[in-house]
């Protein structure tokens, strides 16, 4: 993952650069600019934020092509207006084996902004389906160059069908974007027609803000590069998921996920069957729902870790992160086998195979329940855990930061970002740079407590309607709710967060498995019916599966701390307040 920023008006490059140095936290491998004046460009992917834009240094071209149109000092003060900019903070996670058979990181092949002739890209995210879209892509053109990141790829794949499409780069994006299976922000420039296109992931996974003042339009992926443009904060908005914003305006797809889950009209399918039942007899039965959603589970998480060496998972010894924790397992298993049949007794790598190092990491008072449900069922996986044992003190020492994150000053966003803030840390600390979390769970099956409320006073027909029709709403609304809240609090720690239960795949399932299956009736006190049997199906103990959920704040005891003592003497929306006007 990484960090994003651009303008687009009239301004100067200090502020580009000022923008990507409050957003370095999101990427501290490499860092990357392009400017555009109107008539010379300048492009450098290799640039020390902290020190190079303050001095002069010599002269990035595009290509060997280009040199002689670019600025000799790119990050000296040169007084210039310019009219497009893109900056670029890499955080590098995938390792390699190289031709040592060791393992290095693949910074090379990932530093951008990347030029493919007139098309310039940044990008941040993960295709978790780069083998098939690599496939296509060299069926249909001869690479001189193969990809070797994700991004490397994505450049190539835009340029493509750029050309198919006319040298017309928004009909490209809207032809690209449903063949990409993954987790992004990123934008794309077009030179030749000065075109500018932001896209974001059909969920939100991955956050993009945007907003303008009288010179310029400018872009982010946290609001406080934004401020720090001068935008005020009631101009920003988050880009729509699933969307193109093309030269600042917004074009939705057809393929729109958050469009098609507003698309079914639930009252019109409760009018036309006169009983739930009635329903149900359309749907799959419970067991193939149940062995369907086991093999979609298996299948996120393994694509989430494929290239990865060292993940941590985010973990309360709830049903969902253990869920997350018994793939894992098996995963790294099947590793070491891989490894045994390729190593030569030297202890080198051979082939593909590398193994998954897991640590699980849970935050809580001592004593708390996600503490002692961790420990135990930690010890019975077998898998190495790694408690954060907090306190008054630390949850005092730590607000401030998370508020810095979040941007927020939510109670409840502050008590569910400070356990991600305080997990993600001691990662960065273990050199950790990817995590696991179990987050979207609650919302695509049924967790929630207010789920229940439809059972109150209605029937049960009406009361799975109505449960499914909120679910749509919470999924469609997760962006903003959970997942900017999350991405910022890991990102803040220099750690990619990715989420397997928001696979396209498994939310398709999810949409598709009936309101009956996650909630029975109102004294499913438990709910997550369905989820629960998968856990068991997976292998994780009946005192995990049937675990009653208790939300992150309260799990972990931090939401006590801060009502009953850290808030009462801390201003939070003061403190909001003033990183937006500072």
């Amino acid at each position: 993952m990484c960090g994003l920023v651009g303008l687009a008006g009239n301004f100067q490059k200090e502020l580009l650069f000022s923008m990507m140095e409050s957003l370095k936290h999101r990427g501290e491998d490499s860092s990357g600019f392009y400017l555009y004046d109107g008539e010379d460009c300048c492009l450098c992917n290799d640039f020390d934020l902290f020190s190079d834009w303050k001095i002069e240094f010599p002269d990035y071209g595009l290509n060997e092509e280009s040199k002689g149109n670019s600025s000799a000092n790119a990050v000296s003060s040169d007084g210039k207006a310019y009219s497009i900019g893109l900056g670029h903070n890499l955080l590098s996670v995938f390792r390699l084996l190289n031709d040592k058979d060791e393992l290095v990181y693949n910074t090379d092949h990932n530093r951008q902004p990347i030029a493919t002739d007139n098309i310039i890209l940044i990008f941040n995210g993960e295709l978790y389906n780069f083998n098939r879209l690599n496939s296509y892509l060299k069926s249909r053109i001869d690479l001189k160059n193969p990809p070797k990141s994700d991004s490397e790829l994505l450049a190539c794949l835009i340029k493509y069908f750029y050309i198919t499409c006319g040298n017309d780069l928004l009909c490209a994006l809207k032809e690209l974007i449903p063949c990409l299976d993954g987790d992004y922000s990123f934008a794309v420039y077009d030179m030749k027609d000065n075109n500018l296109a932001l896209c974001r992931d059909q969920i939100g996974v991955k956050p993009l803000f945007y907003g303008s003042c009288d010179s310029f339009s400018a872009f982010a992926s946290e609001k406080k590069a934004l401020w720090k443009a001068g935008i005020e904060d009631a101009k920003i908005k988050d880009l729509t998921p699933g969307t193109i914003l093309y030269n600042f305006e917004e074009h939705d797809l057809e393929s729109n996920l958050i469009d098609r889950i507003f698309s079914l009209d639930l009252i019109d399918y409760q009018k036309e069957y006169g009983s739930y039942k009635e329903y149900l007899s359309l749907k799959d039965s419970y067991d193939v729902y149940r062995e369907l959603l086991s093999d979609d589970l298996k299948a996120s998480v393994f694509k989430r870790v494929e290239n990865l060496t060292d993940i941590g998972l985010i973990f309360s010894g709830g049903v969902d992160s253990t869920i997350l924790a018994v793939i894992l397992k098996d995963i790294a298993e099947a590793r070491l086998e891989e490894i045994k049949g390729f190593n030569d007794g030297c202890g080198f790598f051979k082939g593909d195979a590398k193994p998954l190092n897991i640590t699980l990491y849970s935050v809580g008072v001592e004593n708390s329940p996600d503490i002692k449900f961790s420990r135990r069922i930690a010890g019975d996986l077998g898998l190495e855990l790694k408690t954060i044992i907090i306190d008054e003190e630390a949850v005092k020492e730590n607000v401030g930061n998370v508020l810095t994150a979040i941007e927020d000053d939510n109670i409840m966003k502050l008590g569910v970002g400070m356990t991600i803030y305080l997990a993600s840390r001691q990662m960065k600390n273990d050199g950790i740079k990817v995590a696991l979390s179990g987050q979207g769970a609650d919302e695509l099956f049924g967790g929630y407590n207010r789920y229940l409320k439809h059972f109150e006073n209605n029937s049960l027909s009406d009361a799975y309607f109505a449960l499914d029709a909120e679910i749509r709403h919470d999924i469609a609304n997760m962006h903003h709710v959970n997942l900017e809240r999350d991405d910022a609090v890991a990102m803040a720690n220099g750690v990619e967060l990715r989420v397997p239960f928001l696979d396209k795949d498994i939310i398709d399932i999810a949409l598709d498995i009936p309101a009956g299956y996650k909630i029975r009736d109102s004294e499913d006190v438990l709910r997550k019916h369905i989820l629960r049997d998968v856990a068991k199906d997976l292998g994780v103990p009946d005192y995990i599966a049937d675990r009653p959920k208790k939300a992150a704040q309260y799990g972990t005891g931090i939401n006590k701390i801060l009502k009953k003592k850290v808030l009462k003497e801390f201003d939070i929306a003061g403190f909001v307040n003033s990183l937006k006007e500072n």
